[in-house]
């Protein structure tokens, strides 16, 4: 059903990026704001995950032939709709996926504090979002005995 080459890939993905930012994340707020790499590294991870992220749900609704939403909000929340996500997760994931946009959109108004608050605090967002996805494979995979 689902392609899960993709799917790991994808997971790799944010995998390799939650490793580069725990890096960063033992910085001070003073020392992480005083060096543009540290932040704009930050920057483009969170950004490079939450696509990754929005790209394993829109894999997803399509294999499930859920109607294709038309953002990557709309997406997350279309599979807790149907009950594959709870809905706290959700409002996890669609935050995040604002966080993105605004990354992505409004560029000039991102604040330094709210990706070092983002990097130490939310990393672990991204980690119920792999266990949510495995688990929804997991339920759509058959088993030997089916």
């Amino acid at each position: 059903m689902f392609d899960e080459d993709k799917l790991r890939l994808r997971i790799g993905v944010i995998e390799e990026n939650l490793v580069r930012l725990e890096t960063i994340r033992s910085y001070s707020f003073e020392d992480f704001q005083a060096d543009f790499l540290k932040v704009e590294a930050t920057k483009h991870l969170l950004q490079v995950a939450i696509e990754a992220m929005v790209d394993i749900c829109a894999h997803i609704t399509a294999r499930l032939r859920i109607r294709p939403p038309e953002n990557g909000a709309a997406l997350v929340k279309a599979l807790g709709k149907v009950g594959l996500l709870p809905g706290d997760h959700v409002k996890k994931y669609v935050q995040m996926i604002k966080f993105r946009n605004l990354l992505v959109h409004l560029y000039a108004d991102v604040d330094d504090r709210r990706v070092y608050d983002i990097l130490q605090n939310h990393l672990g967002d991204f980690h119920l979002f792999i266990a949510d996805t495995w688990a929804i494979v997991q339920k759509y995979t058959p088993t030997a005995q089916d």
